[in-house]
């Protein structure tokens, strides 16, 4: 008997990033059970940066600080140091948060800047394991799709913010070292610009749907495959 919708979002709700082969023929069955997981994937991504945001290492010293300098603070449980602490430690890790939910930048390269150093040394250092379905069902959700010959040397794939919304973060593995493609769905670029920064080079390029930078160890590096991104990130279908 096959899963229902509702079934299937409430499984989702507990494993987000579930393996399970009855999950996976559901999401494979329509495209609205594929949406609602791509969704839910992206989700669980935001909150896992989340939780992984360094705390200081003497925030709880200091926390305990305070609470002891509080007025009547010696008359409460020890509930209240950590309730104290787990609302900060809990601010802590949403700053993470809204770096990606709610990001705000001067300009595309302000926003190349920003991401790259807060995402990209991370993403480079991720195991390739994208597959050929990975790469075109992150892309789908975007109504786009890679030809093959930029879908077979995806190595990493995954959701990112962009400077108007969603977008999708990805690893090329080539002869001369990675290569990071940022696409950007609803973003206009300068056609060919290239920025640099931190000892790396980044080129945008304009897509027939959104845009794309380009960015790796040297210009000619991220020349070499500004024509394969603008002619092999396509429209879907």
């Amino acid at each position: 008997m096959s899963m229902n919708f509702t079934e299937f979002k409430r499984r989702l709700g507990s494993e987000p990033l579930g393996k399970d082969p009855e999950i996976l023929r559901a999401r494979e069955s329509s495209p609205e059970f594929e949406q609602a997981a791509v969704e839910a994937e992206r989700f669980e991504e935001k909150l896992e940066h989340a939780a992984s945001v360094p705390v200081p290492d003497n925030l709880l010293k200091e926390l305990q600080t305070i609470s002891q300098q509080t007025p009547g603070a010696s008359d409460r449980s020890g509930w209240w140091r950590m309730a104290l602490a787990a609302s900060v430690l809990i601010a802590v890790g949403a700053a993470g948060l809204t770096w990606k939910l709610n990001p705000s930048w001067d300009s595309v390269e302000d926003y190349l800047v920003d991401h790259y150093r807060h995402d990209g040394a991370k993403v480079l250092a991720m195991a390739p394991e994208a597959t050929k379905q990975d790469v075109q069902s992150i892309l789908a959700g975007f109504d786009v799709e890679a030809a093959p010959a930029l879908a077979d040397i995806v190595g990493v794939i995954k959701s990112c913010p962009t400077p108007d919304g969603k977008g999708v973060h990805m690893v090329l593995n080539t002869q001369a070292g990675p290569v990071t493609v940022i696409y950007m769905p609803d973003t206009t670029v300068s056609d060919g610009k290239v920025h640099a920064f931190d000892n790396v080079q980044a080129i945008l390029v304009e897509l027939q749907h959104g845009s794309a930078a380009i960015i790796g160890a040297d210009r000619q590096q991220v020349s070499d495959y500004y024509a394969i991104v603008q002619n092999y990130i396509v429209p879907s279908g």
